[in-house]
């Protein structure tokens, strides 16, 4: 198979003969044509090239940019020029692009791109320009650089924008970075602002804020971190510059963190720390009560048919006391075989009967592969007094259950 022939006596007439590589592709990137310098640039004749996928020679970390730019230029008539990578006849190089759209000229329907190897330029940049060396490390950063006047219009950003959040950088310039926040976190953006230009110029400290940034589209947010530097009275810079980066792993870890200080791993209960600070809360409530469970014989039953067990005995019967409760009612693992309900109690008669309730959930065999077990709690019950803490109710609540334990034939047996 061989690309086709453009007739065309004006531009890729030329473009044969020019010393860049060019190339014609449609708009889902297949390539159409290409000129002499593009078959040495990656190495392959027409045969091969033809309706080759132009992205299959990106590298997978510029994939984004690049397409995002091929969308965006379909809207124009000369593109925003690019810097990517591509795999070409002498492994990857660092290419310029940049397209015109000439879809609708009978002679040629396709986005005509001319790449421009600027490998060795941008080396001896680095290698010898300050200036050089920032423009690329600024350009590949894995974080999102902006520049912003005091409203907070973009006046300039990084090319990780893209890579990032899928945007073009030319589409974002001279518009309001709040665009491109999630309409939940726009009041926090604007008071971080308001916040960052109102900070003397000559203070380290940043401003930040955490917030999400739509994705192209808009249907989808990333977490990000934004660090605000007010440079508005630096005369090289005049702005406010913007570092931002992608908090999602970090937002995960979070979460896990505050899900495994809260809750109990085995049950997926709250914890005792945090039954604490919900009693904390309730106290002033007198109608307040606590229930407190702890499993009869269940020590030697999780000795005698091992660990594995057990902590399946304790995840079936924390669902069942989840269960047993009514809406607004707390249960939470209090520590081995103990549990703790918090309830919202009008009188003592229905205490006891959610105690009472709260048993016979319990009694009830478990079925298990191993077997069938058959396990009972002794229950205490106290209600807050003038002054009570937290911890003096949960004590009161304890002793109560101890006094039932002694008077208790129960144990778990198979």
């Amino acid at each position: 198979m061989e690309l086709p022939v453009i007739e065309s006596r004006g531009l890729l007439d030329v473009a044969v003969w020019l010393p860049d590589a060019v190339v014609v592709v449609d708009a889902s990137a297949r390539l159409i044509w290409a000129n002499d310098a593009a078959e040495r640039l990656f190495g392959m004749d027409s045969s091969r090239l033809a309706g080759a996928d132009g992205l299959s020679f990106v590298h997978p970390d510029d994939k984004e940019v690049a397409a995002v730019s091929l969308l965006s230029v379909q809207g124009k008539e000369v593109g925003t020029p690019i810097e990517v990578r591509v795999r070409t006849s002498d492994g990857w190089r660092l290419v310029e692009i940049i397209g015109a759209n000439l879809i609708d000229r009978p002679t040629v329907r396709g986005l005509v791109l001319c790449l421009r190897d600027i490998t060795e330029r941008r080396r001896w940049e680095v290698a010898s320009d300050e200036v050089g060396k920032f423009r690329s490390l600024v350009h590949n950063a894995a974080s999102v650089i902006m520049q912003l006047d005091a409203a907070g219009r973009i006046e300039s950003v990084s090319a990780a924008i893209t890579r990032l959040l899928g945007l073009d950088q030319e589409l974002l310039e001279g518009r309001p970075l709040v665009e491109f926040v999630a309409a939940h976190d726009r009041g926090s953006w604007e008071a971080a602002l308001a916040r960052a230009v109102d900070v003397p110029s000559w203070s380290t400290s940043p401003t930040v804020v955490e917030l999400e940034l739509l994705r192209r589209g808009g249907s989808q947010s990333v977490p990000f971190e934004l660090s605000i530097v007010n440079l508005l009275d630096d005369p090289t810079v005049g702005g406010l510059v913007v570092s931002g980066h992608d908090i999602t792993q970090l937002r995960a870890t979070r979460e896990a963190l505050e899900e495994f200080t809260t809750f109990d791993s085995l049950t997926g209960l709250p914890n005792r720390a945090t039954l604490r600070a919900h009693l904390e809360r309730c106290l002033e409530n007198p109608s307040t009560a606590v229930v407190f469970l702890d499993l009869d014989g269940f020590r030697p039953l999780n000795e005698q048919y091992g660990t594995a067990t057990g902590d399946a005995i304790l995840q079936c019967l924390a669902h069942r006391l989840e269960t047993s409760v009514r809406k607004g009612d707390v249960v939470a693992r209090y520590g081995g075989d103990e549990f703790v309900v918090v309830a919202a109690i009008g009188r003592p008669e229905e205490l006891e009967s959610l105690a009472a309730r709260l048993a016979a959930g319990i009694e009830e065999p478990v079925e298990l592969p191993g077997g069938t077990f058959h396990v009972s709690a002794s229950v205490g019950l106290a209600f807050p007094g003038p002054g009570d803490t937290a911890a003096a109710l949960l004590g009161r609540a304890d002793a109560a259950m101890f006094i039932a334990k002694q008077h208790a034939d129960g144990g778990g047996h198979l």
